[in-house]
């Protein structure tokens, strides 16, 4: 049965509508699965975390190639489909839940970085959050290959200076290597979105790509940048209520040859890991007893 013929088929039978709620769009196109499976370069001691499981047709082709699938579906309808299909399955175990809830470590925790794998087709609506949560456990994560509107793909992989960099590309460019794979058309999902589609591939590494003392300063710093992005660099940091005095600001700026009349979306990722770690330095020696 073809992924269209299965998502009709199970809407025929028990009446159900895909959940606009839920950004409920699936995929319906048979010739992009292959795709998603050769992306995600599935080994058999690998453990997939699949996010949207959807009416399991992805599901099947990773159960097949995987030591273990985790399948999260927060829908109650499709788990219990999900479920009937999947129980005599025994590589595969499928999870009701909402992902941005989910207590990733007993997933992930016991498996090594590099045979732990993420996929899915994620939901419009929370595609920002989840790729957040991602990032947030790095160090858990060996690749991910995620579908996702194209708006917040090109975001991921923008550079310095264009109007689709942003804070998540930085973010992203910290944790990982990202590339788009592929792009697809709305009329390959049903119900057709709104919104055009594209496979992005998340490589992520053993350690930030930049090294930062204070993280959450970094971000603190990062968020600032592109929170008042009309405003030059100078003026959006003081802003922000950094801990620094704005005479000081000046003098980091001017150590580390930055103009503060440049925007933040002309950074690139070292010159906010310097001006992060400049700052947070300047605090230190402030912090020292004399």
């Amino acid at each position: 049965m073809t992924p269209y013929q299965k998502v009709h088929e199970y809407l025929r039978r028990t009446g159900k509508r895909p959940k606009k709620r839920l950004s409920q769009n699936f995929l319906i196109d048979p010739n992009v699965l292959p795709i998603i499976i050769d992306a995600i370069e599935i080994e058999d001691t690998d453990l997939v975390l699949e996010i949207g499981a959807g009416l399991g047709y992805l599901t099947k082709a990773l159960g097949d190639n995987a030591k273990t699938v985790v399948s999260v579906e927060v829908d109650a309808d499709l788990y219990a489909e999900l479920h009937r299909e999947f129980e005599d399955y025994p590589r595969i175990h499928i999870v009701q839940a909402d992902i941005l809830k989910l207590n990733l470590f007993p997933i992930l925790g016991g498996v090594p970085r590099l045979n732990a794998k993420v996929v899915g087709n994620l939901p419009y609506h929370i595609t920002t959050p989840i790729l957040w949560k991602l990032l947030a456990h790095y160090e858990l994560i060996g690749s991910c290959v995620l579908m996702m509107q194209t708006e917040v793909a090109q975001r991921i992989v923008a550079s310095p200076g264009g109007k689709d960099y942003g804070a998540l590309s930085v973010a992203v460019s910290y944790y990982a290597r990202s590339e788009i794979l592929r792009s697809f058309s709305s009329d390959q999902f049903y119900p057709i979105p709104g919104v055009d589609s594209a496979l992005v591939r998340l490589n992520i590494g053993e350690t930030p790509s930049v090294e930062v003392g204070d993280e959450a300063l970094f971000f603190r710093i990062l968020r600032a940048a592109f929170q008042f992005r009309r405003k030059t660099l100078r003026n959006a940091m003081l802003r922000a209520g950094l801990p620094v005095s704005s005479g000081g600001l000046d003098e980091v700026l001017e150590e580390l040859r930055i103009d503060g009349r440049r925007r933040g979306e002309t950074l690139d990722i070292r010159e906010f890991a310097s001006l992060a770690n400049s700052i947070n330095h300047r605090i230190d020696r402030t912090l020292t007893p004399h």
